[in-house]
């Protein structure tokens, strides 16, 4: 059933992917704690796809509390790094820093093992500068406008002058998600 969620929502089929991995979760409750883990990150990425970070956010926290629970190093590892992403997304960045250092010292610990590679890793670190970036932007936005309301000049100039090499450096960035 996981394989068929996985293509469902390859294909597109984004609701009949969250459809099939919420009936694979719920059959593997007694079952299996892991596969119902896997089951939940395909419920969580379905939601992420549709542009639901909340609800994605929330399958992800359950996965990766039954992942803690059952020992499973690199699922738990690929499950926090994508949760941390999008809590960043969310604007929660100390959660996403959180989860994204965990996510870090896993594949540190599980690739001298052979359980997860340098591109696990990479895309680990990846989330963790863009968290920093994001969480960067968003106080030296909120700094600005604080030192604008309170006419702090200076404080306002070096704010905006930052926020300026940020945007030049990762267009990308803009208000922080409410």
């Amino acid at each position: 059933m996981l394989k068929q969620a996985a293509h469902a929502r390859h294909s597109g089929q984004a609701a009949e992917a969250e459809r099939l991995y919420k009936e694979a979760a719920a059959e593997a409750k007694a079952k299996d704690d892991v596969i119902r883990a896997e089951a939940l990150l395909g419920v969580a990425q379905a939601r992420r796809d549709q542009g639901d970070r909340i609800g994605a956010s929330i399958n992800y926290a359950e996965a990766i509390t039954i992942l803690r629970g059952a020992g499973a190093g690199k699922q738990l590892a690929d499950g926090l790094r994508h949760a941390a992403d999008v809590r960043s997304q969310l604007g929660e960045y100390a959660a996403a820093g959180s989860q994204i250092e965990e996510a870090i010292r896993l594949y540190r610990i599980l690739i001298p093992n052979g359980e997860a590679n340098q591109l696990d890793l990479a895309n680990a670190l990846r989330v963790s500068a863009l968290n920093d970036e994001r969480e960067a932007f968003a106080s030296f936005t909120e700094a600005c406008e604080l030192y604008t309301q309170l006419n702090v000049q200076a404080g306002a100039e070096e704010c905006t002058k930052h926020l300026y090499h940020l945007k030049q450096a990762s267009p990308h960035l803009q208000e922080p998600a409410a």
